[in-house]
């Protein structure tokens, strides 16, 4: 029925006879009175568009293909500047000086919370600490930190950054980024006598969103859910849900 009510509107196009709502709403109470009821011809946005005139119909349809293709645009940019960034990542991973690398990191990471809207903050220091950033993530913020040395890291750095969060608010949240990943030691030890505050990303999890398997927001928010669920702070990516 709704095929025979679209042909037939192209129909009266063609005879430049405009079909107006009160002749759809005919249609559908002798439909009703059949006893069947169809929502398409009852959406309130196609009864609507039976009031407007030709030339008003193609305007709007102009203005939703335009904001289509800019919308398409867009995320194609957004996906080539990804791209750039995993190549940048890449020829970082390359070289040799990882002090070097580690500070180049630094604008990797928030060029990469840009793109996403996290609305970073670059390296800054408060009395006695350096701080190397921060981003906001639904309305909340969290201090990032970032390593990248050639062994997995011991607990040390981890429980320095511990005590950073601690010392702001009871609602600050961190991500420690550990490139090369923490020991063992260093995972019971950020998780024993205090509750977690922060999670850790690992060089997989970073690869993993630079090549487009999981957006960043989307990996943030799951291992958010999982640190106050669960107290987790490290989540292999193959388990996240």
């Amino acid at each position: 029925m709704v095929e025979i009510v679209r042909s037939g509107m192209a129909y009266r196009e063609q005879q430049k006879r405009q079909i107006i709502r009160t002749e759809i709403e005919a249609v559908n109470g002798h439909i009703l009175e059949l006893g069947f009821r169809f929502p398409d011809l009852w959406d309130h946005e196609f009864l609507r568009s039976l009031e407007q005139t030709t030339a008003e119909r193609a305007h709007e349809h102009f203005a939703q293909e335009t904001f289509q293709q800019a919308q398409k645009l867009k995320q194609q940019q957004h996906i080539e500047h990804i791209e750039q960034l995993k190549e940048w990542f890449l020829r970082l991973a390359a070289e040799g000086d990882r002090n070097k690398a580690g500070l180049t990191l630094e604008k990797l990471l928030n060029r990469l919370f840009e793109l996403f809207g996290l609305r970073p903050r670059q390296p800054f220091r408060v009395t006695g600490e350096q701080i190397d950033g921060s981003f906001e993530l639904d309305g909340q913020t969290y201090l990032v930190e970032s390593k990248w040395k050639k062994n997995a890291l011991s607990e040390a750095e981890l429980l320095i950054f511990r005590g950073k969060i601690e010392g702001k608010s009871t609602f600050t949240r961190g991500v420690f980024i550990a490139l090369d990943d923490i020991t063992g030691e260093a995972r019971d030890a950020i998780t024993r006598g205090k509750p977690p505050s922060f999670f850790v990303m690992n060089g997989y999890d970073l690869m993993m969103i630079l090549s487009g398997n999981i957006s960043l927001i989307d990996f943030l928010q799951k291992r958010r859910r999982l640190l106050a669920e669960e107290g987790r702070v490290c989540v292999p990516f193959s388990e996240l849900k």
